[in-house]
C-alpha cells in the first residue's frame, strides 16, 4: 500500500479541550452548588443544636414534674414551693423555674430556659408545662 498524498487529505481539526466560556460556565455552576451545600450544612448544624437543647430541656422538665409528683400533698414543701435552679448539662446552662399555686388543686408550672442560647446570646424559653395536683386522684 502506498501512503495517500498529502494534497488529497482533508484538513483535520486539531483543536481539543474546552473554551474559556465553557470553563467559566462550569465553574459558575460548581460554585453555586458548593454554596448551596455549605448553606445546608450550616442549617443542619443549627437545627441539630436546637434539637439537642430541646431534648435536654424536656428531660429536665419531666424530671422536676416527677419530683413534685413524689412529694406528699400535705408536705411542708408546698408552702413555699416557688423557685428556680441552674442546671449544667454538658457545656450548656439551663434555668429551671417553677411556680406552685396555693389553692386546691394546686397548679404547678415548670419552665425551662436556656441561659444563653449560642445563636441569640440571650435567655430563651424552651419548654413550659402546667399540671394540676390534688390529694385525691
Amino acid at each position: 500500500m502506498t501512503p495517500p498524498k498529502k494534497d488529497r487529505l482533508l484538513p483535520v481539526r486539531t483543536t481539543r479541550g474546552f473554551t474559556l466560556i465553557e470553563v467559566l460556565i462550569a465553574s459558575g455552576v460548581l460554585a453555586c452548588g458548593l454554596v448551596a451545600v455549605a448553606a445546608l450544612f450550616s442549617f443542619v448544624i443549627r437545627t441539630n443544636g436546637a434539637n439537642r437543647q430541646m431534648a435536654v430541656a424536656t428531660a429536665l422538665l419531666y424530671d422536676k414534674m416527677e419530683e413534685f409528683r413524689s412529694i406528699s400533698f400535705t408536705d411542708a414543701v408546698w408552702v413555699n414551693a416557688n423557685g428556680s435552679e441552674t442546671v449544667v448539662v454538658g457545656s450548656q446552662r439551663f434555668i429551671r423555674a417553677w411556680q406552685v399555686g396555693r389553692n386546691t388543686p394546686r397548679a404547678v408550672t415548670v419552665i425551662v430556659y436556656a441561659e444563653k442560647d449560642a445563636l441569640v446570646r440571650r435567655q430563651t424559653e424552651l419548654i413550659r408545662a402546667t399540671t394540676l395536683m390534688s390529694p385525691i386522684f
